[in-house]
C-alpha cells in the first residue's frame, strides 16, 4: 500500500513537544513523514532536512542579521517539499518562519493542504496575521478557546486542540523541598542573556547556605553551553536532559526562576511558585513596545488582567531586582500559596479536558482519509 506522504516544519522548542507527541501518535506503516524537526521527533522522521537547532534567533535585530540563511532554509524547503508533493503538510508554532514558507508555496501554485498548529498570538501583537494566515493556510489548530473569535473567515477551518500543559502533573508534594528550579531557555540566545541573572542568585543561594540544590531542566543541544556556564557554581547543580526523570524532580522543586514562554506556564501547571525573566535586546524592546498590546508576557497574567505571577522583563530585569524578588517569594510561604491559589482559577480558561495530541490526530487523520484509523 502506498503511503501518505507528510511534511512537518517545526523550528522551536515548545512546537518541538507538540510535533513528538502527534507524530508518535502516527502509524509509521501507513505514513511517509518528513521535514524540520528536533531530537524528541526525529525517531519518527523517515528524512530530517533541518534540526531545530539551526533556528536560533529570538529579538528583531538577530532575525534581521540570520535574515539571509532563513531565506535560503525557505528556498531549499520549498524546493523539497514541490519536488516530493506531499498530501498534507504540518506547520508547527515559528508563526513568522512558517508563513513565509507556505506564502512561497502558494505562490509556487502548491494546492495541497496545509495546517498550522499554534496560532500566532494576534490577540497581543499584529493582529493582521489572522487574515494573512487565512489567506494560505487551510486550517489551524488553537491551543486557546478565546483564540476561535480572531480567526473567523470564510473557507477558513479553526480546531480548537488545547494546550499541551494538559499533562503536566502538579507538584503533590508539600515539604522537604531541594531544589530551587532554574529554567533558562529553550534557545541558546536565551540562555546567553539570562546567565548572568542566575549566576548572581546561586551566589546568593551559596553565600547564604540556603541548603538548596539547583534543578535545570534542558535540552540536549544546550546542556553543553550550560555547563560551560555554571562550571564554577558552587551550589550542587544538576543540569538534566531526560525528560522522563522531571516529574521527580519537580517534585521536590521549592520555587522557580523560568524564562518567559511555554515553560512557566507548565511550571504554573505543576503548582510551583515561579518569577518570570527575559531579556530583549534593547532596541528591539524600543521597537517593538508600540505595537503590543498585552501589559503581561504570562498568559495567566494576560488572563486575569493582573500581575499574579511576578515578571521582570527586558529593560526591567537587573541583578538585584532579581533577587528582591526572588527573596519576597524564597521567604514568604503567603506570597507563594497566594500565586499558587490565583494560577488555579485561571487555568481552567486555558487547559482542554481532552489531550491536544489525540485531538490533533483524530481531526489530522479524518483529512487524509476519513475512514481510516491513526494507529
Amino acid at each position: 500500500m502506498k503511503k501518505i506522504k507528510i511534511f512537518v516544519c517545526c523550528t522551536e522548542q515548545s512546537g518541538e513537544n507538540i510535533c513528538s507527541n502527534i507524530l508518535s501518535r502516527m502509524n509509521k506503516d501507513k505514513f511517509q513523514i518528513d521535514g524540520v524537526c528536533g531530537k524528541q521527533s526525529e525517531k519518527y522522521i523517515d528524512n530530517k532536512i533541518y534540526d531545530l537547532s539551526k533556528f536560533k534567533s529570538i529579538g528583531l535585530f538577530e532575525i534581521i542579521l540570520s535574515l539571509p540563511k532563513y531565506l535560503k532554509m525557505i528556498t531549499n524547503l520549498k524546493k523539497h517539499i514541490i519536488k516530493n508533493k506531499y498530501d498534507l503538510i504540518l506547520t508547527i508554532d515559528s508563526p513568522d518562519f512558517n508563513f513565509n514558507l507556505v506564502n512561497q508555496l502558494r505562490k509556487s501554485n502548491y494546492t495541497n493542504q496545509i495546517i498550522h498548529i499554534v496560532a500566532p498570538t494576534v490577540w497581543a501583537w499584529r493582529s493582521y496575521r489572522a487574515r494573512k494566515f487565512a489567506n494560505i493556510f487551510d486550517e489551524i489548530f488553537l491551543l486557546f478557546n478565546f483564540e476561535r473569535k480572531y480567526f473567523n473567515f470564510k473557507n477558513f477551518k479553526k480546531t480548537f486542540i488545547g494546550h499541551p500543559i494538559f499533562h503536566i502533573k502538579k507538584r503533590e508534594n508539600k515539604k522537604n523541598y531541594k531544589y530551587i528550579a532554574f529554567l533558562p531557555g529553550s534557545r541558546q540566545n536565551e540562555v546567553l542573556k539570562l546567565i548572568k541573572y542566575f549566576n548572581h542568585i546561586e551566589e546568593y543561594i551559596n553565600k547564604n547556605k540556603l541548603n538548596f540544590k539547583i534543578f535545570i531542566p534542558t535540552l540536549p543541544h544546550l546542556s553543553s553551553l550550560i555547563e560551560e556556564n555554571t562550571k564554577l557554581w558552587k551550589t550542587d547543580t544538576i543540569i538534566s536532559t531526560d525528560m522522563s526523570k522531571f516529574d521527580d524532580y519537580f517534585e521536590y522543586v521549592y520555587i522557580s526562576i523560568t524564562c518567559s514562554g511555554t515553560a512557566s506556564l507548565e511550571i504554573a501547571k505543576r503548582n510551583i511558585p515561579q518569577i518570570i525573566i527575559y531579556k530583549l535586546n534593547y532596541f528591539t524592546e524600543i521597537l517593538l513596545k508600540p505595537f503590543v498590546k498585552v501589559k503581561y508576557a504570562n498568559l495567566i497574567n494576560i488572563i486575569s488582567n493582573q500581575m499574579i505571577i511576578p515578571e521582570i522583563l527586558n529593560s526591567k530585569l537587573s541583578e538585584k531586582k532579581l533577587l528582591n524578588n526572588f527573596l519576597k517569594l524564597f521567604n514568604s510561604k503567603k506570597r507563594q500559596e497566594k500565586q499558587i491559589n490565583s494560577i488555579n482559577i485561571y487555568l481552567k480558561e486555558i487547559v482542554n479536558e481532552f489531550s491536544p495530541y489525540d485531538v490533533s490526530i483524530n481531526r489530522i487523520n479524518k483529512l487524509i482519509n476519513p475512514s481510516s484509523k491513526a494507529n
